[in-house]
């Protein structure tokens, strides 16, 4: 079972530490002294439409500056790795690469590999910027503006409106 709380106030004594939680989403029929266990982690706000937009637009740009040679997607995928953003490794062949692209935002070549005499690929697969929340999306977005500040290319939020 799975709900959200909002903590109202914490009591702290030598020896315990309460809480008053408020949830409204779900009835809880506890029972006194029986042990639980809580999951207790701070809920994170996706990132919002307006950083996407910003951040495609600024890609945008970017890519088609006079001194860039390379796709939108390849510079999401620099940026994604500069950020150290969410990924897994993969090992396929090079015919899975198509199937990869569609199942992530962005897919790196690794290197070729040998595994039993057969050749691979080790791909690292960007789980990419909708599932990060606001501050993880706030990294991508300071380095996109770091990289179009290099090129002179406008950054201020404002000419990229809701």
């Amino acid at each position: 079972m799975r709900t959200i709380a909002i903590v109202k106030q914490v009591f702290r004594n030598i020896n315990k530490q309460m809480l008053l939680v408020e949830n409204q989403q779900l009835d809880l029929d506890l029972e006194i002294n029986k042990d639980y266990v809580f999951e207790v982690k701070e809920l994170k706000s996706k990132r919002t439409i307006q950083q996407n937009k910003y951040m495609w637009a600024l890609i945008h740009e970017i890519a088609h500056h006079e001194s860039i040679q390379q796709s939108e997607v390849d510079i999401y995928s620099l940026v994604l790795e500069e950020a150290n953003a969410k990924y897994i490794y993969l090992l396929g062949t090079k015919e899975v690469e198509d199937e990869l692209k569609k199942n992530f935002r962005a897919v790196r070549v690794v290197r070729p590999t040998v595994e039993n005499g057969k050749e691979f690929i080790v791909y690292k697969c960007f789980v990419g910027t909708s599932k990060m929340d606001t501050k993880e999306m706030t990294k991508v977005i300071d380095i996109i503006v770091a990289w179009a500040k290099e090129l002179g290319i406008e950054t201020n939020e404002e000419y990229y409106p809701e």
